[in-house]
């Protein structure tokens, strides 16, 4: 079936007028994260634009253990900071992380 040239074009401009949602399910192994710390992280994710919007949804991480902030700090890379509020060092396994990134 062929689209009518008029029809092509519209739909081309329609699809310029939406945002762009893509998402990732990376496993992300997390380096040792000291007692009472931040710790800042980052990780490649191919596909990640610098002015992408995103939402990080971590498994269940261990009891003290807080995701504060995310963000993609550099094309093709998300950097996530930890804080680890318990009296010992946290060491995750590596988990799937889901990641949503809308490009506008």
């Amino acid at each position: 079936m062929d689209i009518p040239p008029e029809l092509f074009a519209w739909l081309q401009q329609l699809q310029l007028r939406f945002p762009k949602v893509s998402t990732y399910e990376p496993a992300i192994d997390l380096a040792n994260i000291v007692t009472l710390t931040y710790s800042t992280q980052t990780f490649t994710i191919e596909g990640l634009d610098i002015n992408d919007i995103i939402t990080v949804n971590p498994p269940a991480l261990t009891a003290g253990l807080y995701l504060l902030s995310y963000r993609v700090s550099a094309a093709n890379t998300v950097s996530l900071t930890f804080y680890n509020s318990t009296g010992s060092d946290i060491d995750e396994v590596s988990a799937v992380y889901k990641i949503v990134s809308i490009r506008v």
